[in-house]
This record gives structure tokens, C-alpha cells and sequence, in this order.
């Protein structure tokens, strides 16, 4: 009886050190949990704040064509899916436990839906939507932020790994 119950808490904290050993050794990225979250709006709106004031942004971003935002988006897509690869999927010691698809899906369109809604709420938040002149204008804008929102996004879990 005492046996099996020393046995168990050796268990315990043979399990417990290997955790410990993954976390800061190995650096296993963690699962992706509220404060992820949190830390991708703080650092979406730290490098957005930056790229907001730049008083050439929204000339640029008016002159912007279809097929310039279409790159825009990819490139964006790319360095995120990037990020996620190489700082965090390439770290997973059981792939086949976690497939990239699963983890990339979950942090893709977090990181993306946070940079738009930075960007979103920036524009309108320093009345940049009455310079755009219309809805397209707005969108053409929002764009343009987004991508260094997304990466700003981003970087909160490249130095979590660090």
C-alpha cells in the first residue's frame, strides 16, 4: 500500500520534470490559450501604432490597386504561416499529436482576425475613415495596417520562445 502510493508520487514527479525539461530546455510551444491571445493584441497594436502615423500611409493606401492588396494579404499570410512554422510548429515533439494544419489553423486566424480588427479600430480611431473617402477607401487603408499588425501580432509568441 505505501509502495504503490511512493510509486505514484514518483510518477508524479518524474512527469513533472520532464514538463519542466520540455518547457525550458527543449522549449515545446505551450497550447494556445487566452494570453496568446491577449499578448497578439498588445504587440498587433504596438507595430500598428507605429505604421497609423506615418503621414504618407494613407496616400499610399489609396493608390493601392486590387491586385496590390491581393499581394498584400498573401505576403501577410506567408510571413505569418512562416512564423508559425519555424518558431513554433518545427518545435513540437510529437507531430503526429499535433498536426500543422490543427495548430496553424488556430493561430493563423487568431493572429489575422486580431491584426483587421487593430486595424480597423485604428483607422476609425484616429478618424482616418473620413480621409478614405469611401468604403473602399476605408478597406484599401485597413489593408495596408494589417500587415504589420499581423506581424506585430505575431511577435509576442517569437520572444515567448526565446
Amino acid at each position: 500500500m505505501k509502495e504503490e502510493k511512493l510509486e505514484k508520487e514518483v510518477k508524479h514527479i518524474e512527469k513533472q520534470i520532464d514538463n519542466l525539461y520540455e518547457k525550458l530546455y527543449e522549449k515545446v510551444p505551450s497550447h494556445f490559450h487566452y494570453r496568446d491571445i491577449i499578448n497578439a493584441f498588445v504587440g498587433s497594436l504596438v507595430l500598428g501604432l507605429t505604421f497609423v502615423f506615418k503621414g504618407s500611409l494613407i496616400q499610399i493606401s489609396l493608390t493601392l490597386t486590387k491586385a496590390h492588396l491581393a499581394f498584400i494579404v498573401l505576403v501577410t499570410a506567408v510571413i505569418l504561416t512562416f512564423q508559425i512554422y519555424f518558431v513554433g510548429y518545427s518545435r513540437v515533439k510529437y507531430k503526429h499529436r499535433r498536426k500543422f494544419g490543427q495548430f496553424w489553423a488556430k493561430r493563423f486566424f487568431t493572429l489575422y482576425f486580431i491584426a483587421i480588427l487593430v486595424s480597423l479600430s485604428l483607422v476609425y480611431l484616429f478618424n482616418m475613415d473620413s480621409l478614405a473617402g469611401s468604403l473602399y477607401g476605408v478597406f484599401k487603408i485597413v489593408i495596408a495596417v494589417s500587415m504589420p499588425c499581423a506581424i506585430g501580432a505575431a511577435i509576442p509568441s517569437l520572444l515567448k520562445q526565446y
